[in-house]
């Protein structure tokens, strides 16, 4: 087991000790606000419903920007080739490392840990802006890559390294070579770098964490594991889905988003000349 996979994995258990024994620690358990809790998931449930059924919604221009990515990673496709050779001819211990760091950087357990840690950061130091994050990184994971596992699954398209050309197609195939498109890595690091950027001020740190997903993106292609369209594409998936959900939870930040709200209160009131009925907003 390499140092990094070592690392990962004391993380990860580390955070599952840390969250079994707070919840066995009474003082721990009622010093957290269970109704905020409790907001929290109503929030992240109608962040993940209202994304995925943003279709439904979806005006005119919505569907020119639909028009606009199909047609123009249709267009990248034209780049597959000579972008792999570009990339087939690069071989270096540095490539090699921005490839592992890449690797890790887009996988599952990457999403678990960013989420996990930034949820849990904010309910034990009483963060609202770590909590916050927590809850739109986890939204925006979950709904890009449900889609993302669904159309890759189906298109069936086939990998760089089983050298069977960009226009190979299986659909439905169990076999992994066969699930190109999207990239699943480019998606977990595209909703990373958005939401993080989304979430600092600072114009350095927003160009440090959006570079992070140019580090997926070479480590990927590097690895002869995709073609540029698959991240294009997968890239274009984590973008709209992140921007629904954070303005969706940004909307709802203070209220339940399930709760009928009451628009007009109509009251009776006494008038010079009889009685008057008020509306208050």
């Amino acid at each position: 087991m390499s140092y990094l996979s070592r690392a990962v994995f004391i993380l990860i258990f580390s955070t599952l000790e840390f969250t079994a024994y707070a919840m066995r620690d009474s003082s721990f358990v009622d010093s957290v606000d269970k109704k905020k809790i409790t907001s929290d998931a109503i929030r992240f449930v109608d962040g993940v419903t209202y994304t995925v059924s943003s279709p439904i919604r979806w005006k005119g221009h919505d569907w020119l920007k639909v028009g606009a990515v199909l047609g123009g990673t249709a267009l990248i496709t034209t780049l597959d080739k000579p972008n792999r050779n570009f990339w087939q001819n690069r071989d270096s211990k540095i490539w090699d490392g921005i490839e592992r760091a890449g690797f890790h950087y887009g996988k599952p357990y990457a999403a678990f840990i960013m989420t996990g840690g930034f949820y849990l950061t904010g309910l034990v130091i009483k963060n609202e802006w770590a909590r916050e994050t927590g809850l739109m990184l986890g939204a925006a994971y979950l709904t890009s890559g449900a889609l993302q596992t669904l159309m890759k699954t189906a298109v069936g398209r086939a990998r760089p390294g089983t050298n069977r050309g960009p226009w190979t197609f299986d659909p439905f195939s169990p076999e992994a070579g066969y699930h190109s498109f999207p990239s699943g890595h480019i998606q977990i690091a595209t909703v990373s770098a958005l939401v993080l950027g989304h979430r600092v001020k600072s114009p350095l740190l927003k160009v440090l964490f959006y570079s992070t997903a140019g580090v997926t993106l070479a480590s990927r292609m590097y690895s002869d594991a995709h073609w540029l369209s698959d991240m294009a594409f997968g890239g274009a998936i984590s973008w709209f889905c992140t921007k629904s959900v954070v303005r969706r939870m940004e909307e709802n930040k203070y209220k339940n988003p399930f709760k009928k709200q009451n628009q007009i209160t109509w009251t009776v009131t006494p008038a010079a000349r009889g009685i008057g009925l008020v509306g208050v907003f």
